[in-house]
C-alpha cells in the first residue's frame, strides 16, 4: 500500500509537471518575425497599431518592428545585420536596382511559390521594379508617380482643355508665358523629365533596367532634348534653381507657372484643388510616367517565412492599404482594387483618378542606374543652365555609358 501510495504522488506530480511545462512551451511557440522600416514622425505610431491588428488575427505569431531615422541609419543598420547573421524577417527596399543587389546577393528570397496568389493583385508596372532573373523578390508597400500640374482659370479663361499632345503642350507653354509667369516648369533631372523623352520613341530604360544604346543616341532622344532645350532657352520654361524656389512645388503653390511636370507628393500642398488640376502626360507617341516605389521583401535567413508573407499579405490587404493611405502611412496603395475603394472613399478627391490612370504606363525610377542617373542629370544642367548644344549634351550622355 505504501508503495502504491509513492506511485500515486509520483504519477501526479508526473502530470502537474507535464501540465506546467506544457503551458509555458504554448506561451513560448509564439514564432517571433521582425520587420524593419525607416520613419519618422507618426508613421511609426500607426505602423505599430498595424502590427498589432496583424498580431491579434495571428496569435501565433508575434511580430515586431525595427524602427530607424532616416534613409542612411536604416541601410547601415540593415546591411550590418545581415553581415552579422541576425537580418530581420521583413525589410524594406527601393525597388528597383536596390532589389536586384539585394537579390543578386542572395540576401532575400523569390516570393514567387511562397506568395503566388497575390504577386498578380499588384500593379504590373510597379511589379516590375521588383523583379530579377525572371523571379519576383519584393512586393510594392506603395508608391508616387508623375503628372501635369496646371493652373485651371488660366486654360479655363483662355478657352483651353488642357493639353494632350506634346504639341499642343509647347503651344500652350508659349501662349501663358509672361512678364510675371512661365508656361511650364520642372526640376530638369531625367528623375521627372525621361517620361517627356521616352513619349518621343526614345525609351532607352530597358524593363531590366540596362540602357539601349541605340535608343540613347536616337534621333528621338535628339528631338526630345531639342524640346525641351527650345522651352528653356526661349524663356517659356523655368526650374526650381533658376526661379529661386526651394522646390518644384513651391512653383505651383505660387502660381509662378501655368503648368508643372512633377512629383504626386505636390497635391499634399496644393490648398485649393479647384484652382490647380492634374492630367497625364502630354503625349507624342506612346503615354508615359515615372514611378517611385518602394517594398517589402524577405530576407534568406528569416526562421519563419510563412509567418513573413504573412504579415506582407497582412499589410498588403485593401483594407490595410486604404486605411493607411487615410492616416498617412503610405503613399498611393500599389493595387488597383485597393485604390478603386480609395477613389470611392475620397470621392471628392480629384487627383486620385489621374493617378490610377498614370500608373499603367509607370517606368519605375529605381531601375535606372544612379550613376547614370547623375551624369545625365549633369548634361542636362549643362544644356540648359550653361548653353550646352543637345549634340554636345548627348556625346556626354553616351560617352558615359560606353
Amino acid at each position: 500500500m505504501k508503495y502504491r501510495g509513492l506511485l500515486g504522488i509520483s504519477i501526479l506530480v508526473f502530470i502537474f509537471i507535464l501540465f506546467g511545462c506544457s503551458g509555458d512551451d504554448e506561451s513560448q511557440k509564439r514564432r517571433s518575425i521582425t520587420i524593419a522600416i525607416e520613419a519618422t514622425g507618426d508613421i511609426p505610431v500607426e505602423f505599430q497599431k498595424q502590427i498589432d491588428r496583424f498580431n491579434e488575427q495571428y496569435e501565433d505569431v508575434e511580430a515586431s518592428i525595427l524602427t530607424y531615422a532616416g534613409a542612411e541609419a536604416y541601410e547601415t543598420a540593415i546591411i550590418g545585420q545581415i553581415a552579422g547573421g541576425n537580418a530581420p524577417d521583413i525589410i524594406w527596399l527601393d525597388g528597383g536596382k536596390k532589389i536586384q543587389e539585394f537579390a543578386s546577393s542572395n540576401v532575400i528570397i523569390p516570393l514567387d511559390d511562397i506568395m503566388e496568389s497575390e504577386i498578380n493583385s499588384f500593379e504590373p508596372s510597379l511589379m516590375q521594379a521588383f523583379k530579377y532573373n525572371g523571379k519576383t523578390y519584393g512586393v510594392p508597400k506603395d508608391y508616387n508617380t508623375s503628372v501635369l500640374f496646371y493652373q485651371a482659370p488660366l486654360f479655363e479663361s483662355a478657352g483651353l482643355l488642357v493639353p494632350t499632345t506634346v504639341s499642343e503642350f509647347v503651344a500652350a507653354a508659349e501662349l501663358f508665358t509672361t512678364d510675371s509667369i512661365k508656361g511650364f516648369g520642372a526640376d530638369p533631372k531625367l528623375n521627372y523629365l525621361y517620361p517627356f523623352i521616352a513619349t518621343y520613341g526614345a525609351d532607352f530604360v530597358q524593363e531590366n533596367g540596362a540602357i539601349d544604346v541605340a535608343k540613347l543616341s536616337s534621333e528621338e532622344h535628339k528631338e526630345a532634348l531639342s524640346m525641351i532645350k527650345y522651352l528653356y532657352d526661349n524663356g517659356y520654361a523655368t526650374s526650381p534653381y533658376l526661379s529661386n524656389a526651394g522646390w518644384d512645388g513651391e512653383l505651383v503653390g505660387k502660381s509662378s507657372v501655368a503648368m508643372l511636370y512633377g512629383g504626386s507628393w505636390i497635391t499634399g500642398v496644393i490648398e485649393d484643388p479647384s484652382k490647380i488640376h492634374v492630367a497625364p502626360l502630354p503625349i507624342k507617341k506612346t503615354a508615359y510616367s515615372m514611378l517611385f516605389t518602394a517594398g517589402w521583401a524577405i530576407t534568406q535567413s528569416s526562421k519563419y517565412q510563412e509567418d513573413a508573407a504573412n504579415l506582407i499579405r497582412f499589410i498588403s490587404s485593401d483594407e490595410e492599404l486604404v486605411h493607411g493611405n487615410m492616416v498617412g502611412l503610405i503613399g498611393l496603395p500599389p493595387k488597383s482594387s485597393a485604390m478603386n475603394q480609395l477613389i470611392q472613399k475620397k470621392n471628392k478627391d480629384p487627383f486620385l483618378p489621374v493617378y490610377n490612370e498614370v500608373v499603367k504606363s509607370g517606368v519605375p525610377f529605381g531601375m535606372i542606374d544612379k550613376k547614370f542617373v547623375d551624369s545625365y542629370n549633369l548634361a542636362l544642367e549643362d544644356m540648359l543652365y550653361n548653353g550646352q548644344s543637345v549634340e554636345t549634351t548627348m556625346k556626354a550622355i553616351i560617352t558615359f555609358i560606353q
